[in-house]
């Protein structure tokens, strides 16, 4: 192998390289935005055609999806704002709604999208560590004082170990569901307006 198949095949690989630490790059940037508190997505439609979009995509109130099987979305649609929530989740659901201010540009509008997931998992992981770990540090006081010098004490401390580890793995559990189902719900909006998601 001579000195210029050899130039060729590393300037080959490094091309590789590049694109791949290129993607990984972009892919990380992605990630970082979908996970933000605000999310911005811009699409071609115009101002009336994106709000016509929105209003054939939602109902007023999630009792009319009988009326309205293909609807994707119900809440309220302004000129230049909207609060809609996906027919899959119900009103009393955990997960918070999509809260959207339209603004129009030159042949663009963009669109600066919220979903609150902080306040929802905080409310979450408070109902668990004020149930949860209360009873597994009494079950785990009981057990020292009641089975203490026997040889059921450990049982004691595996029980109100439950109890805790139960506690810590529901709350990142919801937690990595709300973040999942958030990134999910802002791509599958975003298509449905013909848009991307920018920012």
């Amino acid at each position: 192998m001579n000195t210029k198949q050899i130039s060729i095949e590393s300037q080959y690989v490094s091309s590789i390289l590049t694109d791949t630490t290129t993607s990984k790059t972009a892919a990380s940037q992605k990630e970082q935005i979908l996970n933000a508190d605000e999310v911005t997505i811009d699409t071609s439609l115009s101002l009336q055609e994106l709000t016509e979009r929105l209003r054939s995509l939602t109902i007023t109130d999630i009792s009319q999806i009988h009326n309205s099987p293909q609807a994707t979305y119900y809440g309220e649609i302004n000129s230049y704002n909207f609060q809609i929530m996906n027919v899959k989740y119900g009103p009393m659901s955990s997960f918070p709604p999509i809260q959207g201010e339209i603004e129009e540009g030159a042949g663009r509008t963009t669109i600066k999208v919220k979903m609150d997931i902080k306040s929802h998992f905080k409310m979450a992981r408070t109902m668990y560590y004020t149930t949860l770990l209360p009873i597994g540090l009494i079950v785990l006081l009981l057990s020292f004082l009641v089975l203490g010098g026997t040889a059921y004490l450990l049982h004691g401390i595996l029980f109100s170990s439950s109890f805790i580890l139960c506690a810590l793995l529901v709350v990142a559990l919801t937690k990595s569901s709300l973040i999942n189902t958030k990134r999910k719900e802002l791509k599958n909006f975003a298509s449905k307006i013909d848009g991307s998601i920018i920012g």
